[in-house]
């Protein structure tokens, strides 16, 4: 189930539903058209009110996970709904436990300077007899990537570009592809690699963990300041609501 905020529409349910609608989709076999994961958060909220193409994208998918504190406080402030923050980070490592369990080829599409592989690689050390393959985008056409996917039976891939690069890759590869789910993963690979050290628990659990990331990384500071637009925006919403 979704609910629109500031135009996206997000979706409402457990992360133990999500998954298990995804595990029905990779285990019914009968669709021909790929399942499409995003994980809007603020910022890319913002973005899509000026990208009409990266809005369409997202209200598109058939997951909207709820990546970030301040979508959570949105969604329960405008709308009244309670819901919990999935980081995308996390979603991914229960997916590729999904995907391990049932045999299942996973790509990764992205990163800088290799780290897809390097998260494959740290991934393949949690398990073992994981089946995958990790590229960048450069390495062939959307066309030959998509016959690659098709090919190789590879039943999930991560796309890891950052926003709205990211989504509208897999945007082009949902036309090529059939049977596969499609998801974008922001920043995931440079965590799971360990590129870029995680937030403690602590501050995760206090909803700040993009400010643990300002401070190790100020060059994000602008791009914060779409956040103070997000409550802005938010804040109007809920007046023109009511």
């Amino acid at each position: 189930m979704k609910k629109p905020l500031l135009g996206v529409s997000i979706t409402i349910d457990s992360k133990e539903d999500i998954l298990h609608t995804i595990e029905q989709y990779l285990l019914e076999k009968s669709s021909k058209t790929p399942f499409i994961i995003v994980t809007p958060n603020p910022e890319q909220i913002m973005l899509s009110r000026q990208q009409s193409t990266f809005l369409t994208i997202l209200n598109h998918a058939n997951i909207a996970i709820p990546d970030g504190a301040g979508l959570v406080w949105a969604m329960r402030f405008v709308n009244g709904v309670t819901v919990h923050r999935i980081s995308g980070v996390d979603f991914v490592s229960d997916f590729v436990h999904l995907a391990h369990k049932h045999h299942m080829t996973i790509g990764c599409i992205g990163g800088r300077n290799g780290v897809a592989k390097k998260a494959l690689a740290v991934l393949r050390s949690s398990y073992e007899e994981l089946s995958g393959w990790a590229m960048e985008p450069e390495d062939m056409s959307i066309e030959k990537m998509a016959t690659h996917i098709e090919n190789s039976n590879t039943k999930i891939v991560f796309v890891g570009l950052g926003a709205p690069k990211q989504e509208q890759y897999i945007e082009s590869l949902r036309k090529k592809c059939h049977h596969v789910v499609l998801m974008s993963v922001g920043g995931s690979f440079d965590i799971i690699s360990g590129n870029v050290p995680r937030a403690p628990g602590w501050i995760q659990d206090m909803g700040l963990e993009w400010l643990y990331r300002l401070i190790r990384e100020p060059w994000r500071l602008k791009r914060q300041t779409r956040l103070i637009a997000f409550v802005v925006s938010v804040c109007i919403e809920r007046l023109f609501r009511k």
